[in-house]
Parts: C-alpha cells; sequence; structure tokens
C-alpha cells in the first residue's frame, strides 16, 4: 500500500502522474489530504479536473500558524498510518504537509519517498527550504528531477536511496496542456480574446506580507505592464488577498489598472493562461518549472530560486526589485528571447519510474 500525503495545489498537480500510474498498474494506494488548502478552487476543483479519485482520508486542518498546523497534521496522520498500514509513505515538495507526513511517518518505521528531493534555495527565511531539508533527512527514496539534486544531497552526505527521476511537473503539464487548449475558455471568459498579456501569480510572504513592500511591488508591475502593452491576469491566491485589502490596494488595482483580478482558477485555465501568455511573472516555485516546459518566459520575482536550472537554461530571470524601468528591461529581454531552451527536468516520463522503483516494497 502506498500512501500519499498531500495538501496543497501544486501537490496534486504534482502527485497526479504518480496516482494515474499506481492506478494503471494496479497498485494499492491511499490519498490522504491534510486539508491544508481547502477551498473549492484550490482543492475540489483539481481532483476534478485531473480525474482524480477522492481521498481516502481528509484532516481538515485549515489554516493555522505554521507549528500548530504542523502538530495537528501529525496528530490526525498517526491515526491515518496505523488504520491505513502503508508499506511507504509518498511526499511531495517543501509544505507544511510534507514535513508533516515525512516525520510522523519515520517515527511510525514507515520508510518515506520524497518526490521532488534535494531542491535548495539556501534561503531559510523561506519556510518551504526549512521543510525540504528536514525532509531529506528522514526521506528513504530521494527522488530528484535533475543531477543537480543529487549533487547537493551528497554535500549533505545523503546518498543512499538516490534516484534521478525527473519532474512529474512535465508528465503533467504536456499531458494536460492539450486538453487546456481545446476546453479551457478563460481568455474568452476575462474578455482578452485580442489582447497580449501576462499571467502573474504571487503569494509568498517576502512579497505581499509588508504592506509597504506589496505596494511597490503592485505599482512596480502595473507600471511596467503599461510600458509593454500587456494585460496582467493575476488569479489572487486568499493570502494575497487579504495582503491587498489589508493594505488598502484591493481597489486601487481592482479597476482602472493594468490588473484583471480573478479568484484562483483551475488547473487547465492555468496551462491556457500560461500557453498563450507572452509573459510570466511569478514567486512560485512550480510555475517557473511551468514557463519553462511550456515555452513561455518568465521573470521570477524573488532574489533567489531553488530551480536554478531555469535560470541556466535561459528561461526565466530573476528579479527582486520595484524599479519599473528595471522590470520592464529585463521582461523585453525575455520576451525577446527564442523559445527554444531546453527543459531540464525530464522526458514526461517520471511517474513511471517513480513507480518501478517503488514496487518492490509495494
Amino acid at each position: 500500500m502506498l500512501a500519499i500525503v498531500l495538501g496543497t495545489r501544486p501537490e496534486i498537480i504534482k502527485c497526479s502522474p504518480v496516482i494515474h500510474e499506481a492506478r494503471r498498474r494496479g497498485l494499492p494506494f491511499s490519498i490522504i489530504h491534510t486539508g491544508q488548502h481547502y477551498t473549492p478552487e484550490l482543492d475540489e476543483l483539481f481532483f476534478s479536473e485531473l480525474d482524480l479519485p477522492q481521498p481516502t482520508h481528509n484532516l481538515h486542518v485549515g489554516s493555522r500558524p505554521p507549528a500548530k498546523q504542523v502538530a495537528a497534521m501529525l496528530e490526525g496522520l498517526c491515526d491515518v498510518f496505523d488504520e491505513v498500514k502503508p508499506d511507504v509513505v509518498m511526499v511531495q515538495g517543501d509544505t507544511n504537509s510534507v514535513l508533516a507526513g515525512s516525520l510522523c511517518a519515520h517515527k511510525m518505521n514507515i520508510p518515506v519517498a520524497h518526490l521532488e528531493a534535494g531542491l535548495r534555495s539556501d534561503d531559510w527565511d523561506m519556510p518551504e527550504e526549512g521543510n525540504r531539508v528536514l525532509t531529506g533527512v528522514v526521506a528513504d527514496y530521494h527522488f530528484c528531477p535533475t543531477e543537480l539534486q543529487r549533487e547537493r544531497l551528497a554535500q549533505e552526505n545523503i546518498s543512499q536511496g538516490v534516484h534521478v527521476v525527473g519532474n512529474t511537473i512535465v508528465d503533467a503539464s504536456l499531458y494536460y496542456a492539450g486538453i487546456a487548449r481545446s476546453q479551457s475558455q478563460i481568455r474568452e471568459r476575462l474578455g482578452i480574446s485580442n489582447q497580449k498579456h501576462a499571467l502573474l501569480t504571487m503569494h509568498r510572504p517576502s512579497n505581499v506580507d509588508e504592506p509597504a513592500r506589496l505596494s511597490q511591488i503592485m505599482s512596480c508591475l502595473d507600471t511596467a505592464a503599461k510600458q509593454l502593452d500587456l494585460r496582467i491576469i493575476f488569479p489572487v491566491h486568499p493570502r494575497t488577498e487579504n495582503a491587498l485589502k489589508t493594505a488598502n490596494l484591493w481597489k486601487k488595482y481592482e479597476n482602472g489598472s493594468s490588473f484583471i483580478f480573478t479568484k484562483p482558477i483551475g488547473y487547465l485555465d492555468l496551462l491556457r493562461l500560461q500557453v498563450d501568455a507572452q509573459l510570466v511573472l511569478t514567486d512560485s516555485g512550480g510555475i517557473q518549472e511551468e514557463a519553462n516546459i511550456l515555452r513561455v518566459p518568465c521573470v521570477t520575482l524573488r532574489a533567489n530560486t531553488e530551480r536554478p536550472e531555469t535560470l541556466e537554461a535561459g528561461s526565466s530571470v530573476l528579479y527582486s526589485g520595484v524599479n519599473p524601468a528595471d522590470l520592464t528591461r529585463l521582461a523585453q529581454e525575455m520576451m525577446a528571447k527564442d523559445r527554444n531552451w531546453d527543459c531540464p527536468f525530464g522526458d514526461g516520463k517520471t511517474a513511471q519510474r517513480v513507480i518501478e522503483i517503488l514496487s518492490k516494497d509495494l
């Protein structure tokens, strides 16, 4: 029995190829949802669009301070693991759900498989860095996207159970992008069928939690978009919406600016907006990868990244400033590039490799 612990939208997306491959092979699995993301737009919609079975268990932890959230997950997962009795527990990425799933399994002497292992930003102000490093310490299977992560784990004296398999985001992006092109009507619904657009996603504390910083970023993006003659489609994460309203910025930019605010959207709509975009602006790690895979230039709104392969490939550039002239210049340079960069994250067969390696223990 493979227990797959997930709790956020990116985890659902990146675990979906593994779930489909396990189902195709007839291997028993159980999806355990922590409830870290819990709105329909960030949760239920993705199970439906990706044709996934509903979770067998949902802990419904919701929003809490990080330490209390992890504690609630640990307690709930202990009971579920006692009931399910998994042979392996799989976690994906670097969220609080990943940390709780790996620690609980380790304490219960259940092997831990870490999908997307070995990523490092070396920025310990990011809560995700602690989650991914601690998970790496207790994991038994380390499924690395590229050789870079194998080398990084070796520097941390982790060499057993390390496998370079690619990233399941390639599996998911390539498969679902074709469906998105034929099924998603998001551009038509937003009334931008004949307009050039950029896609913006932004939710990290370093960008949205401090009102002055958030105000500067929004002003910078708005000014740059006008210079570039782009509309900015902005599916607003709940924490970012709250931050914008707290800083009295929501009404300022909701109408009469370069932005088009939307609620969080489904994966097919998100892929359609990426595929058709002139530019992606993001502080998300997963979106950096998808932009690379889908051949869309990306400006990463951060000072560092745990996906340096995107920088090396030339599909992305870092920018953490708030100067509209600088952002405009970087955006113009990225949009002028030929979209022929390499994809370093695999060939779309990552899930097959992962299940093949795990199958001897399942």
